[in-house]
């Protein structure tokens, strides 16, 4: 599959239907990747979250407007650009290109807008160590974590003291405890972030309460490692996506990224922790 010519297909429904609704299911169908993946490999290619990219857009055709037609009032603009008042168009106006939408109507100054914020990020110095593994079924006890993700930890918190109440042993083998990473949490708002925390279980234990059933399919997976802190396993799996992906001759399947937990921080310095990023292959 060519990644950017697919992108770039997106890039121009959006540039084409700007004042309408643009719903992630529809944009992925036009891009023909699964929506679990398409936030990911949109940013890894634009450099902007969808939102923002779309936001741009919007403010830009908007920074015409005040020139072009001053009759026009600033709130009218701004519900043309998407925003629901003054106060919110005036904020992101100046956020973008350091004026107010009044100040640029006075005066303007295009530099700011004369290139987009976004440029296809740069391969790495290094080539990136993936590897292609075939990975059998697991059933999962899963906690489905939603909202903050700095609360994370209490969620993580909860499937342990979960687990240790079981009448067998659960404590996660190395390999053998997950993440489902649906969002981005530097991308997605507080509200709306999403994350799932897994076990592997045996069969027979019955599950009861918040946590839930889930299974990891088996199959051939993409696997990458990340060595050290967590807080920036993103740029191993936006490398993932845009630079091993496009070059690789593989199309993704319908499952989010996954991360593979090797150790904990409770176990090891965060320099040494070890995490596999995972994408399930068509």
């Amino acid at each position: 599959m060519n990644y950017q010519k697919q992108l770039n297909k997106v890039i121009e429904f959006i540039g084409k239907h700007l004042d309408e609704n643009l719903a992630l299911d529809q944009l992925s169908d036009i891009a023909c990747f699964s929506k679990y993946h398409f936030h990911r490999l949109f940013t890894a290619y634009t450099g902007l979250s969808l939102q923002q990219y779309i936001r741009w857009l919007r403010l830009k055709r908007a920074a015409h407007q005040l020139i072009v037609d001053k009759d026009q009032s600033i709130i009218n603009i701004a519900i043309d650009a998407g925003f629901e008042s003054h106060e919110a168009f005036s904020r992101a106006f100046k956020q973008t290109c350091g004026v107010s939408p009044n100040q640029f109507r006075q005066q303007s100054n295009w530099q700011a807008w004369e290139q987009p914020p976004y440029q296809l990020p740069l391969q790495g110095d290094t080539t990136m160590n993936v590897t292609i593994k075939n990975l059998n079924a697991r059933r999962l006890a899963v906690l489905q974590h939603r909202g903050d993700p700095r609360l994370v930890g209490d969620s993580v918190n909860k499937l342990i003291n979960w687990a240790k109440v079981q009448p067998i042993n659960l404590k996660p083998k190395a390999g053998e405890a997950f993440g489902f990473a649906y969002d981005d949490p530097k991308l997605t708002s507080a509200t709306d972030f999403r994350f799932d925390l897994a076990i592997t279980i045996p069969e027979q234990l019955t599950l009861k309460g918040e946590v839930i059933e889930k299974r990891l399919p088996a199959g051939r997976y993409a696997v990458a490692m990340h060595k050290g802190s967590r807080d920036n396993i993103g740029d191993t799996v936006y490398a993932l996506y845009r630079d091993w992906l496009p070059n690789s001759g593989e199309e993704l399947a319908d499952l989010p990224c996954i991360f593979c937990y090797y150790n904990f921080d409770h176990e090891v310095a965060e320099t040494e922790l070890l995490t596999e990023c995972w994408l399930l292959l068509k």
